[in-house]
């Protein structure tokens, strides 16, 4: 399909836009918080890989090579947009966790569980932005290691470091929430 793209047949490209346009838009949501912000960017991104398809060397594979370019593109949007921390929603609160073997969470594990996501989702978004970009990619993009090192332009011991670091500061910023929960 790459090759397709690249000797000009459109109708390849959109096939591959179709491919990775939810990834793309999932990922910059990820980091924008900001639904208008990641549809845009998310076009954008398909934009300049259109444009720049017949340039791609395959020196690394069009999923690492789309990938850059939404990353590249967020960061400069978001160093631009320097308020953008608190500007955002949270998770989707359509998509609810399935209830598992009948049990019926109470009332205060509910509560509990909900107040956790909104603590860790606001933890996430207060990481330095290097941070959140490795711990997303890899975390909730579910990328490999090198492949957020080939997107970043970093080696993996560096996201691996990236990663350890962003626990870190996710568990401190989590930990007076721990004390308070229970096993269940």
């Amino acid at each position: 399909m790459v090759s397709r793209a690249q000797q000009g047949e459109v109708e390849a490209f959109m096939v591959l836009a179709r491919e990775y346009e939810k990834q793309i838009f999932g990922l910059i949501y990820r980091l924008t918080k900001d639904r208008e912000d990641a549809a845009d960017l998310t076009q954008e991104t398909l934009l300049r890989a259109f444009s720049g398809i017949k340039n791609f060397r395959l020196r690394s594979s069009f999923h690492t090579w789309i990938h850059k370019i939404a990353v590249n593109l967020t960061l400069n949007h978001l160093r631009k947009n320097l308020g953008y921390k608190e500007r955002g929603e949270g998770f989707d609160e359509d998509k609810k966790e399935e209830q598992l073997e009948g049990h019926f969470p109470s009332p205060e594990e509910v509560s509990m569980n909900e107040e956790l996501t909104v603590r860790l989702e606001k933890a996430i978004d207060e990481l330095p932005l290097i941070y959140k970009t490795a711990f997303t990619l890899v975390i909730f993009q579910g990328l490999t290691h090198a492949q957020a090192a080939a997107i970043l332009g970093c080696s993996e011991s560096t996201i691996s470091w990236k990663i350890h670091e962003a626990r870190k500061m996710l568990k401190e910023k989590l930990k007076p929430y721990f004390g308070l929960m229970k096993e269940v």
